[in-house]
């Protein structure tokens, strides 16, 4: 059996958290976030009804609100795989839409349903992500921030643990770890 090389995908994130932004710095932003959101996947085991699941069927990558990625999310993930399934990508506009999927990015615009969303997402195996101050503390799982020009991101151990998903430390060790501020 092949031996994993966790230490070459840890430096592939390792660069992505450290790389400043340039140039067009929402394309930049949001190309760099698009690609985490696969890396992220590597540190990430889903429950075994997933991993024993037929690898015909595709990963759902899903986005509720305002699509902040433009194209670039249906462009990588025309061709690049996540868990060695192909990937289909998403978008939804109320919480209610939110289905099986394994990824959902929450854009910034849906802090007024935040709650909502979370409570179609408890206690699931669904990796919620988000970029919006104060989202990891309301219990989304992963939460990107701006660090000067830097991408950085925050976990909430806690929503982790309670999704169901397990995080392996080398993740776990690059972020800033948050708990959940109050119980939903």
């Amino acid at each position: 059996m092949k031996s994993f090389n966790w230490s070459k995908y840890l430096a592939i994130l390792c660069i992505g958290v450290f790389i400043p932004l340039s140039g067009n710095a929402q394309q930049s932003e949001y190309t760099i976030k698009a690609v985490f959101l696969e890396h992220f996947t590597r540190f990430i085991e889903w429950p075994e009804s997933f991993e024993n699941a037929d690898p015909s069927q595709p990963f759902h990558l899903a986005v509720i609100g305002e699509n902040p990625f433009g194209p670039i999310l249906d462009q990588i993930y025309s061709e690049q795989k996540i868990k060695n399934r192909t990937v289909e990508v998403l978008y939804f506009s109320t919480p209610d839409e939110i289905t099986d999927c394994h990824i959902l990015f929450i854009s910034s615009p849906n802090k007024e349903i935040l709650s909502e969303i979370l409570t179609h997402t408890k206690d699931k195996p669904i990796l919620t992500v988000s970029d919006t101050e104060g989202f990891a503390e309301k219990g989304v799982l992963i939460n990107f921030y701006l660090s000067g020009s830097r991408i950085k991101f925050e976990i909430n151990e806690k929503a982790v643990h309670k999704s169901g998903l397990v995080m392996s430390y080398r993740l776990l060790s690059l972020a800033r770890i948050v708990e959940q501020a109050r119980e939903r």
